[in-house]
């Protein structure tokens, strides 16, 4: 019906998409004998997402399930950033903490930057050295300083604002850090700025 007009021809378009992703849906479920892999009527990014997140329940299988996740994203034409965001957010879901270095150390430039691995690595509650790898590949200073006030790291977040001449940053880092001795080094700080 959408096909006999020009003016539905766009609508046409979806639904034909549309059908193509369930039935894909139905392979991949077929495919690893679970509904989890790919929910039924969920949209592309959801299961893009939800072939990622099967893949740390099923560790057999996780390279087959992220190939499977990446040809979905091709054939359906994800944005690059849309389809990194979905990766970064699954991974952190599920603990997939390998999986999120991996792709934060892959030979392409991550599209979307460091900081949403950063963010991801902070609310999972992964150790200081670790959420460190992602902040210091941050490029904008302003960002860096905000990721290590988001992380506790009162020390770099102290040296961030002092190398952005913020005295505003410095104050707050001091009153939010409760350690005497970087309040200390706030104090010296500012006395070298004033």
């Amino acid at each position: 019906m959408f096909a006999m007009g020009k003016e539905t021809n766009f609508y046409k378009t979806c639904t034909d998409e549309y059908l193509e992703l369930l039935r894909d849906q139905e392979v991949l479920r077929t495919k690893y004998g679970a509904s989890e892999v790919a929910p039924e009527s969920s949209s592309v990014t959801s299961t893009i997402a939800s072939i990622l997140r099967y893949a740390a329940m099923n560790e057999r299988e996780a390279n087959r399930l992220l190939t499977d996740a990446e040809k979905v994203a091709k054939k359906f034409r994800v944005p690059e950033k849309m389809n990194w965001h979905t990766k970064v957010r699954a991974f952190a879901e599920t603990g997939q903490w390998v999986n999120l270095q991996k792709l934060a150390d892959s030979k392409t430039k991550p599209p979307i930057g460091f900081k949403p691995f950063a963010r991801a690595a902070i609310q999972g509650g992964r150790s200081s050295s670790e959420v460190l790898k992602y902040i210091d590949r941050v490029i904008a200073p302003e960002e860096r300083f905000n990721l290590f006030c988001e992380a506790g790291i009162w020390k770099r977040a102290l040296e961030e604002a002092f190398k952005l001449k913020d005295e505003r940053r410095i104050i707050d880092v001091k009153s939010r850090c409760g350690s005497p001795e970087l309040q200390m080094q706030a104090d010296q700080m500012l006395a070298r700025l004033a």
